[in-house]
């Protein structure tokens, strides 16, 4: 059967045989290049609870504040397999480095893959990071500096990962799959938290934390043996896809006339639209939460609470599972709302980044005040993270609806402005973390629930999902006046008259 498009009316016909979409391996392949990048990134925040000592006001080293407070024997003497003694400072400094180096490459990262194409940009550094992971308990015993020199440099290789994504999704993805595209790419992220924590948990305590690094870094080079062997940049350039699909996605994203790679960017305009600024603002106040949870939650589960390191890795993995479903499942129901037109694009957008940012900022004001309640704290962290997970319909997808051309570079400004969250939110923790205490814990969360507000009210008032007028080009396709007619809400009736006379005219080109 036939598939359509309400946005485009453009038809997709059915491919004969067993015939696995391009597009959809391509969403996979993407999901597992982010789940890959952040096991890279981020084993690191589970595996450091076993290679420091935590250190209490006094300088002792503690096993949870949680657990002293209910007297349970602890000791002073350093544990066998803790092999570096580095204060709070110094732990929060090597998590947050990465980002240090990662906030510099988005934009270049998404001139390189539209110059270079997707498959050698996000391959190559893939590889690239692998080895280096490799690299970690060799650098980490040498000395702290160059441990952090080397996650900044692991930030500059892994800087170009989501803006090759949006990229890709460019040449790749029709407007009425961009949610759940999109998401499925996101998911990725979810499960880099929700695998690798409990798996990394789970390696460290058996085989020890160095490990962690060379299983993660060796995964990671097979992943990137297999993208560099079935991915290609453009439905063009693939040698297996299928007329039906390319004709489909290429004539739903490009209309009737090539795109122009050289199209000058009206960076002026775009600097002063305020709906870009509002899904800008959006997206880095959620990466404030989801940075301030993903790399402090370990922390904060096995220092205050005093858990082992299995449960630990477990527990933090918790909110990115509800995450990945909310996710996943929130795409498709946001798909289906728009291809039924049951409401507005925008009311859509909204609701998926509102609703979420404010009931996880809630979250994290009561968890401040939930003291040593270990599973209701447990409990709150894992529903302040996994509601994020509706926010990949929301904002993540506001980049493509305001400016379809510019979306890649949008996003790539947009990311690299985000990314600084992630040594922004460990750093500033830190420095509010006088102690392990549950006081200290209480201002750190308190401080991510105002971000978090903050972003949440300002995409509520500015956001828009109108195409903006610096983005239509000079001359518009027939395929983007038809795209417009369905964002101000074209009478059904018409859509109707329009999508018969193109099965009409489809039925009598294949006769």
């Amino acid at each position: 059967m036939a598939v359509h498009s309400k946005t485009t009316n453009i038809l997709e016909e059915e491919t004969p045989g067993c015939y696995i979409k391009a597009r959809y391996v391509l969403a996979v392949m993407t999901a597992l290049a982010t789940l890959n990048a952040y096991s890279l990134r981020n084993g690191i925040n589970i595996a450091i609870v076993n290679m420091t000592v935590s250190h209490s006001p006094d300088n002792s080293t503690t096993t949870g504040t949680c657990a002293r407070q209910i007297n349970m024997t602890i000791t002073d003497d350093k544990p066998k397999d803790v092999d570096f003694d580095w204060s709070i400072t110094e732990q929060t400094l090597v998590m947050g480095s990465f980002y240090y180096g990662y906030c510099v490459t988005n934009f270049p990262g998404a001139w390189m893959a539209k110059r270079y194409g997707i498959r050698i940009v996000l391959g190559v550094s893939s590889l690239l990071c692998a080895l280096l992971t490799l690299l970690v308990p060799v650098v980490a015993r040498s000395s702290l500096a160059l441990l952090v020199a080397l996650r900044i440099t692991l930030g500059i290789l892994q800087g170009v990962t989501f803006p090759t994504a949006w990229v890709a999704w460019g040449n790749w993805a029709p407007p009425l799959e961009r949610s759940r595209l999109v998401s499925i790419t996101l998911s990725g992220l979810s499960m880099g938290y929700f695998v690798v924590y409990p798996v990394v948990g789970g390696i460290v305590s058996s085989l020890g934390w160095e490990a962690s690094f060379y299983i993660t870094g060796a995964i990671g080079i097979l992943f990137s043996v297999v993208w560099l062997s079935i991915i290609h940049n453009t439905p063009s350039e693939h040698p297996r896809i299928s007329r039906q699909e390319k004709d489909y996605i290429e004539q739903s994203i490009h209309g009737d006339k090539v795109p122009r790679e050289t199209e000058a960017i009206p960076w002026l305009k775009m600097a002063k639209s305020v709906p870009v600024w509002a899904t800008i603002a959006s997206h880095l106040t959620e990466n404030y939460l989801t940075f301030s949870l993903g790399i402090m939650a370990p922390t904060y589960i096995a220092r205050v609470h005093g858990l082992e390191i299995k449960s630990v890795g477990f527990l933090a993995a918790i909110p990115f599972l509800i995450r990945l479903i909310l996710n996943l499942g929130g795409s498709f129901i946001a798909d289906m709302i728009l291809t039924k037109r049951l409401t507005r694009v925008i009311t859509v957008r909204k609701v998926a980044s509102v609703l979420p940012m404010t009931i996880s900022s809630i979250s994290l004001v009561v968890l401040g005040y939930l003291n040593c309640n270990t599973w209701p704290a447990v409990a709150l962290i894992s529903v302040s993270g996994g509601i994020l997970g509706l926010t990949s319909s929301g904002h993540a997808c506001s980049f493509v609806d305001i400016a379809p051309r510019f979306g890649g570079i949008i996003y790539s400004v947009s990311n690299t402005l985000a990314s600084l969250m992630g040594f922004v939110a460990p750093q500033i923790s830190g420095a509010l973390l006088s102690d392990n205490s549950v006081s200290s814990w209480k201002k750190v969360f308190w401080l991510a629930a105002a971000i978090g507000a903050f972003g949440a009210v300002i995409f509520l008032i500015f956001a828009s999902d109108q195409l903006q007028t610096w983005a239509k080009g000079e001359d518009l396709t027939r395929n983007e006046k038809q795209e417009l007619r369905y964002l101000i809400k074209e009478p059904k009736e018409q859509w109707d008259n329009d999508i018969a006379e193109k099965k009409t005219e489809s039925q009598l080109l294949r006769k």
